[in-house]
């Protein structure tokens, strides 16, 4: 068996993390991650390498080469309809979130882009299309990377602060990174907090997180009130675990999933628990921000 040659660090920061606090004296930071994927979406039958019409709800598929339109439509919900409910949503509770931008998808919705530039949200990379990354060669996954950053940057015209793959990285992914600028790297999910790394550069980390997601919406949670129950469960034990150190919770969001009529009240709701908890509802960059400043004092 080969040994996998990227460095591994399961220790972290073990039993007792840094003893910081985010701005106002907060315990949890509340990273809302808004995934503009809607139109950017593989078919095989417009051409695409693999289909991803699978990663909405399921039923029958059409004869070999033809389109689904129907799920297709679901997708195109996200930019038309979903995202529009998102954005009002967060706008209510003056939340800002980080938008995982597909370039793709801001070149068939540019307004999508412009909204979310005018209302604060962060801007971040998250590909040409809604593509797989992990077999490419490393020159080949440089150059979608550079693309799609200067797609989104010149589309939104601000530079993209951070860049998250579909299937997480190469072993090359966070030099090209690097290559490009970006601020920090948000693929990985190992973590309650910001980190350095394990492989040296110098590229912090800020891990998601698969669980607190509404894409388990079509598998996990069978009502949005079954999901806002777990998100508020997440931040109600982050909150109050008896360790010292602060958190982060990520929560991964979907227009063509959270912004259907029968889920938005879940963020809705998670939002206002958040509120009353005193969690400090942030961008990444400003974590990633917070998390330097606090732990070089």
């Amino acid at each position: 068996m080969t040994a996998f040659p990227l460095p591994r660090d399961l220790r972290g920061y073990g039993e007792h993390p840094p003893d910081v606090r985010w701005p106002g004296g907060a315990r949890v930071a509340v990273s809302l991650v808004v995934n503009i994927e809607d139109g950017a979406e593989r078919s095989i039958a417009r051409g695409g390498v693999a289909d991803d019409l699978g990663a909405h709800w399921l039923r029958h598929r059409p004869l070999p080469g033809s389109r689904d339109l129907d799920l297709e439509s679901a997708f195109e919900y996200g930019a038309r309809s979903g995202i529009w409910r998102v954005l009002r949503t967060l706008r209510r509770h003056e939340a800002r979130a980080t938008a995982f931008c597909c370039a793709t998808a801001l070149q068939a919705n540019p307004t999508v882009a412009r909204a979310l530039v005018r209302d604060g949200h962060e801007i971040a990379d998250h590909g040409l299309g809604w593509d797989a990354h992990s077999a490419l060669a490393p020159e080949v996954e440089a150059g979608l990377m550079h693309r799609s950053r200067r797609i989104i940057e010149d589309l939104t015209g601000v530079r993209p602060t951070t860049w998250y793959s579909r299937d997480g990285l190469t072993l090359h992914s966070r030099s090209a990174m690097l290559g490009e600028g970006f601020d920090y790297d948000s693929n990985s999910f190992d973590d309650d907090l910001p980190h350095p790394g394990a492989d040296g550069l110098p590229l912090p980390v800020i891990p998601y997180a698969g669980d607190t997601n509404d894409s388990a919406l079509l598998s996990q949670y069978p009502t949005g009130a079954a999901f806002s129950s777990f998100l508020c469960g997440a931040l109600d034990l982050l909150g109050t675990e008896p360790r010292r150190g602060p958190s982060v919770l990520s929560v991964g969001l979907h227009p063509r999933i959270i912004g259907r009529p029968a889920y938005i009240g879940a963020l809705d709701a998670f939002l206002s628990r958040a509120a009353d908890a005193g969690a400090w509802i942030a961008t990444r960059r400003d974590i990633a921000a917070a998390w330097a400043s606090a732990t070089s004092a």
